[in-house]
C-alpha cells in the first residue's frame, strides 16, 4: 500500500503472505497459552520463605535469587504473549489499512503498546568512549 507522499513502499508483502504469518503467530500464542505458560502459573510457583522451614539465611538469598527469577520470567511471558498478540494485530492492518481494522483490536493495540511502554527502560546513550574504549587505548581495527 503506497504511503501519501507518492512514493515506493519500503516492504511489500502480499496478502497470502500476511495472512499465513498471522496464522503462525495465532498458533505460536495458542500453544503457548495451552502449554499453561502463563503470568499466572509463574505466580503460583512463588516460593516464600516459610516454605523452607525456618530462617537460614542461604535458604534466604535462595529464596530471594528464586523470587527475583520468577517475577522476571513473569514479566518475560506476559510480554512475549503481547508481542505476539500485537505482530498479528498489526499484521490485520497492513492487509486491511487501519481504519478497516476492528475498532476492539485498534484499541487492544494501543493498550500493548502504552503497558510495553511502561515495561521498556531505553539503554543509556552510547558515548564516544564507548566507541573508542578508554582513553589512552587503540581499538582494534
Amino acid at each position: 500500500m503506497p504511503d501519501e507522499t507518492g512514493s515506493a513502499p519500503d516492504l511489500i508483502v502480499s496478502p497470502e503472505a500476511l495472512g499465513a504469518f498471522r496464522g503462525r503467530l495465532d498458533d505460536l500464542l495458542t500453544r503457548t497459552r495451552s502449554a499453561g505458560l502463563t503470568p499466572s502459573l509463574m505466580a503460583e510457583l512463588r516460593l516464600d520463605q516459610y516454605n523452607f522451614g525456618g530462617l537460614i539465611p542461604g535458604m534466604t538469598q535462595i529464596s530471594h535469587e528464586f523470587q527475583s527469577a520468577t517475577h522476571r520470567l513473569e514479566a518475560f511471558i506476559r510480554i512475549q504473549q503481547d508481542l505476539i498478540e500485537a505482530l498479528g494485530i498489526a499484521t490485520l492492518i497492513s492487509q486491511h489499512g487501519y481504519e478497516n481494522v476492528e475498532a476492539e483490536n485498534r484499541e487492544r493495540l494501543q493498550q500493548i503498546m502504552a503497558r510495553l511502554a511502561e515495561d521498556y527502560t531505553p539503554p543509556p546513550p552510547i558515548t564516544d568512549q564507548d566507541l573508542h574504549g578508554p582513553p589512552g587505548i587503540t581499538p582494534l581495527r
